[in-house]
């Protein structure tokens, strides 16, 4: 039985997992910054003097936030495939992506756009509130002040308020990135290759269960780690000094 824990997983299987793993970290910044992007949105529609607006904002980012992920992939990956029609999903299969100078970019497969969709809108709920309790404790007195100097009310907010807020709210994206990361895991139920699709390819074709998940785990963590220990010097270095002592 040691003698089978012990075992080295054999280079080929290696590289299966590590081509994983790049594109969990690809998944995770794509879905970053596209949440980064949505939670904006949610925020500036909570804000609206519309009453409607700030309603179905609400409560979206509700029914996002209380909705399980696996069940929102399923939707985008099988619901909106057909919503879109075959017309729509044969185009997609049948585009070869782009071609910049002499560098082609594959075009993104189902699976692919799926996953961001589908995690990119789930995220942003969660950095939304981030973002909010961001807004929310930046003191009122600095908008006053930005006012009582000349600003107007929309300067005010993005050179005075919003700037504050991102500094608060900054520590706790990172935390929130770091269960991305975990997040994209689910991935693998649509058949997007990540890295837990690939730790189970292995698992399936070599038997070599620890090896394949320990070494998955692994990346994981030390991705995670990554991201705890290097974003506070990050953010200090580029002035967020909020964030970098909270």
């Amino acid at each position: 039985m040691h003698e089978i824990l012990l075992q080295p997983l054999p280079a080929k299987y290696v590289g299966w997992i590590v081509s994983g793993f790049g594109l969990t970290v690809a998944l995770s910044a794509a879905v970053f910054a596209l949440g980064c992007l949505l939670a904006a949105g949610w925020v500036a529609l909570e804000r609206v003097p519309l009453a409607p607006l700030r309603l179905a904002a609400r409560g979206a980012v509700g029914f996002l936030r209380r909705t399980p992920l696996l069940v929102q992939l399923f939707f985008w990956y099988f619901g909106a495939a057909q919503l879109l029609g075959d017309a729509a999903i044969g185009a997609l299969y049948d585009w070869q992506g782009l071609r910049i100078g002499g560098v082609h970019l594959p075009a993104p497969s189902l699976e692919a756009l799926a996953s961001l969709v589908g995690i990119g809108l789930y995220a942003s709920a969660f950095y939304a509130r981030e973002l909010a309790a961001g807004l929310a404790n930046v003191p009122a007195g600095q908008g006053a002040a930005a006012l009582a100097l000349g600003f107007t009310p929309a300067a005010a907010f993005w050179r005075v308020v919003l700037p504050q807020a991102l500094r608060i709210a900054a520590r706790p994206m990172v935390g929130q990135l770091c269960q991305t990361v975990k997040n994209t895991s689910l991935a693998m139920a649509i058949g997007f290759a990540e890295m837990s699709y690939a730790a189970r390819q292995v698992e399936t074709d070599s038997l070599m269960t620890f090896q394949a998940f320990g070494l998955a785990t692994l990346l994981y963590v030390a991705l995670i780690l990554l991201l705890q220990f290097a974003a506070p010097p990050l953010l200090r270095r580029l002035g967020w000094t909020e964030a970098a002592h909270a």
